[in-house]
């Protein structure tokens, strides 16, 4: 089956950073995998995806990832990923899912927030969704992004507490999908984070979200290896 990543790097992030989460996706699915990267960098990403050019430079940061919602994207079924995710091992089983549990692609699928950050449950870290079934979420957005861009918390309290579109939580039948490395799996050790040198064999992505990011994370070795080493 044809599955579409969609990734975003824009702004500060390196290229690096798509490459080596796009890379390990495919290598290690089983299902078609079609890479596309909507990026203000087309130069550099289109050895490894299909460039969606980025043409409006007044839309910021996580603010992008609005765009994927838009009449613009691949036709099919779409899977939006955070380039700070460290994938861990294959999730088809996760994606089909999806898939088969919400055919019409009427909702979002989503894996729920970490904290439930400012009372907000909806996250836009890992989401499948079908193109033209969102479109609302990127016309309201595109209607007034200037005042909207100032919203507290980014895009996804804003989708999740404004908008409130259809939203099915993975997590909730696949748990183990996905961690956050700080919140789920760190500690604060003195006021420092703490992180595991090995996390459970059933974890399949982990969320790097925030900081520290993986490529200050070398020493872990399930950083090292799924993401320093692709």
């Amino acid at each position: 089956m044809k599955i579409n990543l969609l990734t975003v790097c824009t702004n500060v992030y390196p290229v690096e950073y798509a490459r080596k989460l796009i890379t390990k996706v495919v290598n290690t699915s089983k299902l078609d995998i079609i890479p596309y990267c909507i990026t203000d960098r087309p130069e550099e990403v289109w050895r490894f995806a299909t460039p969606i050019v980025q043409t409006n430079k007044h839309i910021l940061g996580w603010w992008n990832k609005i765009l994927t919602y838009g009449p613009d994207m691949p036709e099919g079924w779409n899977l939006y990923m955070d380039l700070d995710i460290v994938v861990q091992q294959n999730f088809d089983e996760e994606i089909m899912w999806a898939v088969k549990n919400d055919p019409k692609g009427e909702s979002i699928t989503c894996v729920s927030d970490a904290i439930n950050w400012m009372n907000n449950r909806f996250s836009s870290s890992w989401m499948m969704h079908k193109p033209g079934m969102q479109t609302h979420i990127y016309d309201l957005f595109m209607d007034k992004y200037h005042t909207i861009q100032e919203f507290p918390g980014g895009d996804q309290v804003w989708v999740g507490l404004e908008v409130k579109p259809k939203i099915i939580y993975i997590d909730e039948k696949f748990p183990n999908l996905k961690k956050n490395l700080k919140f789920d799996l760190g500690e604060k050790v003195f006021g420092e984070w703490s992180f595991p040198f090995q996390i459970p064999n059933n974890i399949k992505l982990v969320d790097c979200g925030g900081q520290p990011k993986p490529h200050d994370l070398e020493l872990l070795p399930y950083i090292k290896q799924n993401w320093h080493d692709v």
